[in-house]
């Protein structure tokens, strides 16, 4: 059974309407275009060997395409929930060709389907993990490392809670959001949202097994974590 996975404005990923006008809005820019290129300069393969990588909540493969791009010879597995999301990337991802797989399938619980167990040099993922709860979120991240190959890495771009609740309407007020309507726990409750503080996400790296671990970039509460095999 397919998850209807939303955000706190009601968008239904399994909704195509709703999932075109998320993608029509990152086309036109958002906070994580500097996160985002920061996370592509980090792959640095570990070998001459084609790059593997998996883009785990790929929608549109924006992630998947930069990297694409920026190592020629690599190949990518796109692996999302989200129906409208397939359709949108097997538009926008053509011209890859067999470079670029769609795989459908739900990590909401922990797991990586058969098809993205790997071996993988890398796996990424940028606004995504957040629909995981934290338990679900531990359990994804011990898949991931077992899925990665040796000399592998991980970087997930991705929202965390301030450490202290006072600095979490500074942030948005920073950032330009408008106030919560509601408290954050029923927000994250309504909207299928899960953010732990920076460093409860690391130690759930490591406690994955990456033997080493960091926030490789922050802008407020936008963090770029990742950890090595």
């Amino acid at each position: 059974m397919q998850r209807s996975v939303e955000r706190p404005s009601g968008h239904n990923w399994h909704v195509p309407e709703q999932v075109q006008a998320y993608v029509e809005r990152v086309d036109r820019g958002d906070r994580r275009a500097e996160g985002l290129a920061l996370l592509v300069r980090l792959v640095q393969p570990a070998s001459a060997a084609p790059l593997r990588v998996l883009d785990v909540g790929t929608g549109q493969g924006l992630l998947a395409a930069m990297l694409l791009d920026a190592f020629p010879s690599a190949t990518a597995i796109g692996l999302d929930m989200s129906e409208p999301m397939r359709e949108v990337a097997a538009d926008r991802m053509a011209s890859y060709g067999n470079r670029f797989q769609f795989v459908l399938g739900d990590f909401v619980e922990g797991n990586l389907p058969p098809a993205a167990h790997g071996p993988f040099d890398v796996v990424v993922s940028s606004r995504a993990i957040h629909h995981v709860p934290s338990q679900g979120k531990q359990l994804l991240y011990a898949a991931i490392y077992k899925s990665l190959a040796p000399g592998g890495a991980f970087f997930n771009l991705d929202g965390a809670r301030p450490a202290q609740d006072e600095l979490r309407e500074v942030y948005r007020a920073a950032g330009g959001r408008p106030p919560r309507a509601r408290p954050d726990e029923e927000q994250a409750r309504l909207s299928n949202h899960y953010f732990e503080t920076l460093d409860e996400q690391l130690d759930f790296l490591r406690a994955a097994g990456f033997r080493v671990v960091d926030c490789f970039w922050k802008c407020l509460d936008l963090v770029l974590i990742g950890g090595y095999v």
